[in-house]
C-alpha cells in the first residue's frame, strides 16, 4: 500500500489504540468493523521510516493492545 493509499484509508478509520511504544496504533473500519494496524516496520530508520498498513485479528488486537477490549466498543 503506498502512503497516499495509507492516508486515504486513515481518514475513513477510528483509531481505538496506540502500543506502549507508540510506533504500533490500532484503528478500526466503522463501515465493516475490521481491525487495521498502523506500524513503522523500519523503525531503525530516521523517523520509523515508511509506515505499513495491515488487517489484524482481535485476538492479536487483545495481545498488543492491553485497553483494547472489542471492536464495536
Amino acid at each position: 500500500m503506498s502512503e497516499s493509499e495509507i492516508q486515504r484509508t486513515l481518514e475513513r478509520l477510528e483509531k481505538l489504540a496506540t502500543d506502549a511504544s507508540g510506533w504500533l496504533s490500532l484503528y478500526r473500519d466503522p463501515a465493516t468493523g475490521r481491525l487495521w494496524e498502523l506500524s513503522f516496520p523500519s523503525s531503525e530508520a530516521h523517523g520509523g521510516g515508511p509506515r505499513q498498513l495491515a488487517p489484524i485479528t482481535e485476538p492479536e488486537a487483545k495481545a498488543r493492545y492491553p485497553d483494547f477490549d472489542r471492536p464495536g466498543r
